[in-house]
């Protein structure tokens, strides 16, 4: 019986989930979570105080899940363009797996900030953006990137990009490992072909 908690938790999250990311959050009541997990909207409240906290929920599972792939690439990576790549490759990931915070966290951040949501990742939020900047500008202090381009710069052109290509109609065209590779292979190497050898 005692498992049956967290399981049925985990469900309700899943399916509140994927309302607030077809619906958006402001759209999606209680009673409409209610009725998708099969649960009585008053009984919902034996599992989550309210629907923001919900949110808060399915949210910091989502950061962590980063978070952690971050940690790992950072923790094996032996240079500053394997981080970047690395990176590169856990955010895809962490949008393939998680597509519907993914769509919380891009589409409905006013109400996030409106509701203090927001606040509560900001700490890992800033992590994450540390785990990049260190690599930049640990590769821009050892000459594997250029030095003309500030890192917060390309760091946030990077991160922008990956996270709106979740929106790009030709993404499904590519897996998440080839996807990623001409992602970082665009903004380590360029647009410009290369100069024939020899």
């Amino acid at each position: 019986m005692g498992a049956a908690l967290p399981e049925r938790r985990a469900q309700i999250m899943a399916v509140s989930a994927e309302l607030f990311a077809t619906r958006g959050v402001t759209a999606t009541t209680v009673r409409d979570i209610g009725d998708a997990a099969g649960v009585l909207s008053g009984s919902l409240y034996h599992y989550f105080k309210s629907k923001n906290a919900i949110i808060a929920e399915v949210l910091a599972g989502f950061m962590d899940d980063i978070h952690a792939r971050f940690s790992e690439v950072a923790g094996t990576s032996t240079s500053p363009e394997e981080t970047v790549r690395g990176l590169v490759h856990a955010t895809l990931l962490t949008i393939e797996r998680h597509p519907h915070p993914t769509a919380i966290y891009q589409n409905d951040r006013q109400y996030l900030r409106e509701h203090g949501l927001l606040d509560p990742v900001d700490r890992t939020s800033r992590e994450i953006r540390g785990f990049w900047l260190a690599a930049i500008s640990a590769g821009i202090a050892d000459g594997t990137f250029r030095d003309d381009v500030p890192a917060e710069i390309f760091y946030r052109s990077l991160r922008d990009s990956l996270w709106a290509t979740m929106h790009w109609p030709n993404r499904a065209q590519y897996s998440t490992a080839d996807f990623a590779d001409l992602v970082a292979t665009l903004f380590l190497s360029g647009f410009t072909p290369r100069p024939p050898q020899g």
